[in-house]
Parts: structure tokens; C-alpha cells; sequence
């Protein structure tokens, strides 16, 4: 009994170090200011308990004065930041007396962190990798569709799937809108030579390998380009016998497993940076830049390069990522002949021309670069193209800098080394908890790698306090021109809701989804309602990862799908007989019914409740073969709201008729 008691009474003293005091309370307040100059407002400023348990968030007024009052007796961290200031922090422990504490901040100089968290042994992904983000938040490695490894970022665990029919190298790859993992191109042989035809899927679902259609042209290192509405327009590459390059292009439809011939580049090219515009126009910058007119289906030339001496026709020497602002930036540069080469140049559509960006201190060629929620840009390995700096490069000259690029301030700032030197073959991508992971590339170009670590960075904003937290999201199936809501905790007012694109790279070039989107929203306490884009070209269909920040302080992102496909499996024969779906189901608003009309014409649905009683009716007019969606806003023909209950859709199409129940709840 006595030892009983002893631990209860250890245990209620821990208890108290961690936890508010119910019974009394005191007033936090103080003052932030600048190192120089005078007070900063807005400046958020959090306390907290060692595990979050309590928390609290309030601005600081015009004169940098804050407030917390009514805090019970406990250990808080009390913590401030500002936006381009570093953030302070510290313990405080709160009894009945008031309590003042201000803080000084400074300019922000946090590097952030490199830390390995696993590997891709015994895999050595060597120089004909990819990386996919995949619609779970596990990343798919493989070198050449052959022994690929998923590693599970959050915790660095690995399985390994069956390997591919086929060896298929420097493919590229996306994730298709059905969430299957796509590979084009590439070649089936160690000879990068031995272009091939071939296309297939990877369905992580079931682990399953599928053929699909072959493309017209033998492609090695094609680019790749994302259209609005799913369909792939993939670009140039080698072919054999010497890989030699092509100026021709052709269009996936997944809808149909389908390849179609379209307009030629004015210039042979293999794995051109590309990136759909916020105009509607695909953009490539290799070599020359042209512009992709998605509606005539034609390629003219746009802006020079304002440094036009690169490494044409050799690899390129930059990535390119597509900017909030509709800006694009290339980022990496060839040095040759130039005298003060920048590292970034960016590309207006209105006007299509480039300008110079500032550069890093320490310029590179085939960089890592990574669009971050915050709108900043990560810059990272690659090749040193500046002898005037005596920074540590591996044998072949390649180097573990990395560089932070604010396109708003046009202003770089210098991060955390990399754990290794990496080239051009690595891979990298953003994970859903706002972390940077990369691996492979240790060695030098086209030569084995040292190390088959992966390495993961944690941004300067991983180290800014209290982040706010998305507990839950209404769907992770957006609809465009709609709304979804989420509950934030942690944040008494996020600041902003960004969109931003999953990631699928083939060394250093992305063929993911290149936007980052502001979404409008409400919030009402912790319930925030946001806006899905209705505009296809700003909100392309496939996945995205959603943050809700508070200033540069992004939540653990959550995975979600733009909807504007339907979700049938590109590689399975489409349905032979009417074929309906409905969702969500039970809904309580709004219900997408999708059917697969398999011959031309009309379609009728109506909506009965129990016992048969009629609710309502919609005529549609004739449609080609294929699938249609709609939807029912659970209003009667009246436009009166029905209640919660079970009702029957009755479709009839094709000379066909199918029923299914839909349940509607409060």
C-alpha cells in the first residue's frame, strides 16, 4: 500500500509539470521588438505545455505588446515568431504572480536539417531511378522497373514489390488520376541506346504490373508533361540505334489507353523541363523554350534564354518548377563561357520572356529543386560551376550545398549541407509532413553511388514553434467548383490553405503536377471551409497535398485527388454494360452519380423514396460512348430539400436500365 501511494504521489508531480493547474491562473504578457528598430505587430506568439496538451496563440498589437491571461500554474514553452524573423522560445513556469517575458528577434538564419532516415538496401538505384509520392505518403524507388523499394517516410520502414515484365531505365513516370503509378519510355537493356516503345502501370493497391499500349516512338529520357483534364503529352527523347534525339511528340489518354500523334518540337530534345501554364499552354525550356497550344495541338517557339550558352545538346542543366505567381523559374546553369551566370532564370507568360533571378553564392548546374508550400524554392547537390569558390566537392565536382530562393524577395538564403554529395541522378520529393526526401546520386554521373541512404531535410519552418494541425478532412476526393471543410487545431486563425502537387521524379526533372494554389476560405473556430478551383487549368485533375499554414508555418499536409477523370482503371477493358457508381454514399448534401454508357445516345435518371414515391427526374441529352457524371443536390423537382432516408436511382441508357440505392443522411 505504501509503495502505492509513493507512485501516485511521483506520478501526480510529474503530471504537474506538464499540466495546467485547475485551480489558479496568472497573465503572460511582454513586448516584441526587432534587433534593430522598434517593435513588431502581428507577431504570433504561442504557450504551451511540453506536449501540447494546453495551448494557446495570440498577435501582438501595433506597439509589439501580447497578452495571455488566465494561465493556470504550470511549465509552458512560450514561444515567438514573425515572418523573416527567427523564432525564439522559452520555458516559463507559471505559478499565481504574473509573469512579463519579451523577446528580441532577429533576422531569420535558421539552416534547417539534413538527417538519413533509411535506405534502399540492398538496392543501389544507380543512374536509371525514379521517385513517386505515392497517393498513400509511401515513396516508390526503383532504377528500371525491375527490385523496386517503397520506403515509408514517416518512419523509414521498406517492402518490396514484385518486379516489372520488363527492364525499362531512365523511363519517366506520374501518378495517373486512378492513383496507378505510369512508366514511359526508357530503355530495356544497360545500353541507354536500346530505346523502347513501352508503357506500363504499377497498382499499389494490389502490387500489380499491367502493359499498356505502346507508344508510336521509341522513346529514351522523353519529357513529360501533365494536361488539365489527366492526359499525358510526352516529348522528344533517344532513339535508336546511336539515341539519336527526336523532335517528335505524342498524347496519353488514360481515359482511353489510348496514344495520339501530335505537332513536333522545332528542336530534337530528350527530357525537356516542362510545366502546364496557368494560360493553358505547356511550356518547355529544352532547348529552345517553346509553348504547346493544348487546344490546335501545335508547339510555336516563345522567349530566348537571357543566358542562351548552355549544355544543348547535351542533358539540361536546370529544373523547373512553376511558381504561386504563374511565374515559371528555371533554376541550375551550365557555366562555359559565361562570366556572372545566375543560377535562376524566370519566364513570364504574358510577356514570354525570361529575366535573371538573383543567384546563390556558389552557382551549380542539375541541381535538386523542390517547390515548398511556403512558396520558396529548395536548391540542392548538383555540379559546381564556380572554380572562385573553394567549397568540398566529391571526385567527379559535384557538391552538398543547398539553398533556400524566395521569388517574392528574390533573395537566397544559404541551408544545412547535405549529408552526401549528390548528382544529377538523385531523387527527391516533398512528403506529406513538409519534409524534403532525397537519395541516390552519391557517386558521379552514370556511376555507382557510395551510400543508399535516404536523406530527408527539415525546412527552416519545421523550426518555428507550435505547427497548426489538421485533424480531420470532410473527403480527400475534391470536386472542382466545390467545397471541402477541415477542423484545424493548434492555430486560433490559420493564414492561408495551399494546394500543391505530388511529386514523381526521373533524376532531377518532375513529372508530377507543377502548381501551388492559395484556395479561398472561411473559418468559423477550429471548422475551415475551402474552395476547390472550377477552372481545370488551375487545378489540373491528380493528387495534391493540402496544408493549412499559419504565416510560413505549415500542418502536416494531408494527400488528396482533384477529380475531373473518372476513376476507372486506364488498363482494364471499359465496362460492356451500363455501369453505375454513386458518392459519397450515404451523402448529406450533394452525390456524384457516374455511370459508363457503353453505346451513344440519351440518358434518363429519376429518383424514387420508399414505396415507390416519385422525388424527381433528369433528362440528358445524347453523349458519346464513355463515362458522364452528374449530380443530385438531394433537392425534389420542386427544388425542395428531401429528408433523410433511403431513396433508389433509376438510370436508363443505352436501351438499358440499372438501379441503386442511395442513402441520404443529416
Amino acid at each position: 500500500m505504501q509503495r502505492s501511494t509513493l507512485v501516485c504521489a511521483v506520478s501526480s508531480l510529474l503530471l504537474a509539470a506538464v499540466l495546467p493547474h485547475p485551480l489558479a491562473a496568472a497573465t503572460l504578457t511582454g513586448v516584441v521588438s526587432r534587433e534593430v528598430g522598434g517593435p513588431i505587430g502581428g507577431a504570433r506568439i504561442t504557450v504551451a505545455t511540453p506536449i501540447v496538451a494546453f495551448f494557446r496563440e495570440t498577435r501582438t498589437d501595433g506597439v509589439g505588446q501580447y497578452s495571455f491571461p488566465g494561465v493556470p500554474p504550470g511549465l509552458y514553452a512560450l514561444g515567438a515568431s514573425g515572418l523573416g524573423f527567427e523564432y525564439e522560445e522559452t520555458m516559463v513556469s507559471v505559478g499565481t504572480i504574473d509573469l512579463v517575458r519579451d523577446f528580441t528577434l532577429g533576422p531569420e538564419v535558421h539552416p534547417g536539417r539534413w538527417t538519413v532516415i533509411g535506405d534502399t538496401n540492398p538496392e543501389d538505384l544507380f543512374a536509371t531511378n525514379s521517385a513517386t509520392l505515392m497517393p498513400d505518403g509511401r515513396i516508390f524507388y526503383c532504377h528500371d522497373t525491375e527490385e523496386p523499394v517503397v520506403l515509408d517516410p514517416r518512419n523509414g520502414t521498406k517492402t518490396f514489390p514484385p518486379s516489372s515484365p520488363s527492364q525499362q531505365g531512365c523511363h519517366v513516370t506520374t501518378v495517373l488520376h486512378n492513383g496507378k503509378l505510369i512508366f514511359i519510355g526508357g530503355q530495356d537493356t544497360d545500353d541507354f541506346r536500346d530505346a523502347v516503345r513501352t508503357v506500363k502501370t504499377y497498382n499499389p493497391v494490389n502490387s500489380g504490373w499491367a502493359n499498356l499500349a505502346l507508344m508510336y516512338e521509341e522513346r529514351w529520357y522523353p519529357g513529360l508533361a501533365r494536361l488539365a483534364d489527366g492526359r499525358l503529352l510526352v516529348m522528344g527523347g533517344g532513339q535508336r540505334p546511336n539515341a539519336q534525339r527526336t523532335a517528335t511528340c505524342e498524347i496519353f489518354d488514360p481515359a482511353s489507353g489510348i496514344w495520339a500523334r501530335t505537332d513536333s518540337m522545332g528542336t530534337p530534345s530528350e527530357y525537356s523541363p516542362a510545366v502546364l501554364l496557368f494560360t493553358g499552354e505547356v511550356l518547355h525550356s529544352w532547348y529552345p523554350p517553346e509553348l504547346y497550344n493544348v487546344a490546335t495541338g501545335q508547339w510555336r517557339p516563345t522567349g530566348l534564354f537571357v543566358q542562351p550558352i548552355r549544355f544543348y545538346p547535351g542533358h539540361s542543366d536546370h529544373s523547373m518548377v512553376l511558381l504561386a505567381d504563374g511565374r515559371a523559374m528555371i533554376c541550375g546553369i551550365y557555366r562555359g563561357s559565361l562570366q556572372n551566370p545566375s543560377m535562376v532564370e524566370l519566364y513570364n507568360p504574358l510577356t514570354e520572356t525570361w529575366s535573371l533571378g538573383a543567384t546563390t553564392a556558389v552557382t551549380r548546374s542539375q541541381t535538386e529543386v523542390v517547390l515548398l508550400p511556403t512558396g520558396k524554392v529548395l536548391c540542392a547537390g548538383g555540379k559546381l560551376e564556380d572554380d572562385n569558390h573553394q567549397v568540398p566537392t566529391n571526385t567527379w565536382g559535384q557538391t552538398k550545398l543547398a539553398d533556400l530562393y524566395d521569388p517574392v524577395a528574390d533573395r537566397w538564403q544559404r541551408m544545412a549541407d547535405m549529408v552526401y554529395f549528390r548528382e544529377y541522378h538523385a531523387v527527391t520529393v516533398l512528403v506529406p509532413d513538409g519534409r524534403v526526401v532525397t537519395t541516390a546520386g552519391t557517386g558521379g554521373p552514370a556511376q555507382p553511388g557510395i551510400s543508399n541512404d535516404v536523406e530527408a531535410f527539415e525546412p527552416p519552418y519545421l523550426f518555428r514553434g507550435v505547427r497548426p494541425r489538421i485533424d480531420t478532412i470532410s473527403t480527400t476526393d475534391l470536386e472542382r467548383g466545390t467545397s471541402f471543410t477541415m477542423d484545424v487545431t493548434r492555430t486560433a486563425a490559420i493564414t492561408s490553405v495551399k494546394l500543391i502537387g505530388t511529386m514523381a521524379v526521373t533524376h532531377w526533372v518532375d513529372g508530377g503536377i507543377p502548381r501551388l494554389l492559395a484556395l479561398p476560405f472561411t473559418q468559423k473556430g477550429t471548422a475551415v471551409t475551402v474552395d476547390v478551383p472550377a477552372d481545370p487549368i488551375a487545378a489540373p485533375t491528380g493528387y495534391y497535398i493540402v496544408f493549412a499554414l499559419v504565416d510560413d508555418i505549415p500542418s502536416e499536409g494531408v494527400i488528396v485527388r482533384v477529380l475531373g477523370a473518372p476513376t476507372a482503371s486506364v488498363d482494364d477493358a471499359p465496362p460492356v454494360t451500363l455501369r453505375l457508381a454513386t458518392a459519397p454514399n450515404p451523402f448529406i448534401d450533394r452525390a456524384t452519380v457516374l455511370w459508363y454508357q457503353s453505346v451513344a445516345g440519351p440518358a434518363r435518371f429519376a429518383i424514387y423514396g420508399v414505396g415507390g414515391r416519385f422525388v424527381a427526374m433528369r433528362e440528358l441529352d445524347a453523349a458519346p460512348v464513355g463515362w458522364r457524371r452528374v449530380f443530385w443536390d438531394g433537392r425534389d423537382g420542386d427544388g425542395r430539400a428531401v429528408t433523410a432516408g433511403v431513396y433508389w436511382l433509376r438510370l436508363e441508357a443505352a436501351g438499358e436500365t440499372t438501379t441503386r440505392k442511395l442513402v441520404r443522411v443529416q
